[in-house]
């Protein structure tokens, strides 16, 4: 008697960039919740010049520095220093700090801003729904305090 295998043939998975962009469940629509490299900050000169001409909006969790975008459609960036944890920490806060980002940004291009987080200690051990809550809290507070701003000049620091 021959037992073969009695397991099917596997069939050749393929990659594309076409599968990719659908996203885990192969949906067409997920698309729009994309996060590319263009709507990333990752200039040093450009967090310091969010960090100097922005509003902040402090939370719970993060602080949420917004500031208008100049010429383009709003880019985001994120921040652990060390007193969040170790770097398995930082970058477990960061990456969740950008799933946030990414599924809400569909909402935020009412207004182009510039966004940068600073991860605070809290942020490693909070629960998603509060972190979410934390998230969207800072950003309408911050949208608030940019719009108040948009009606002002850009005031210039003496020195």
């Amino acid at each position: 008697m021959d037992f073969g295998c009695a397991c099917a043939p596997r069939a050749a998975v393929r990659s594309s960039a076409r599968a990719a962009a659908r996203g885990a469940s192969g949906l067409l629509s997920e698309r729009r919740f994309h996060f590319p490299a263009t709507a990333r900050l990752k200039k040093r000169a450009d967090f310091q010049r969010v960090y100097r001409d922005g509003a902040r909006a402090i939370g719970r969790h993060l602080v949420v520095f917004l500031m208008r975008a100049d010429g383009h459609e709003g880019r985001f960036g994120v921040t652990a220093s060390r007193r969040v944890g170790g770097a398995v920490v930082r970058t477990r806060c960061k990456r969740r700090l950008r799933e946030l980002y990414r599924t809400h940004r569909h909402e935020l291009d009412t207004t182009p801003v510039d966004i940068v987080i600073n991860a605070r200690r809290s942020s490693a051990s909070a629960p998603w729904v509060d972190l979410e809550q934390d998230f969207l809290e800072c950003v309408r507070r911050g949208l608030k305090k940019v719009a108040r701003t948009q009606n002002q000049p850009l005031q210039t620091r003496p020195g």
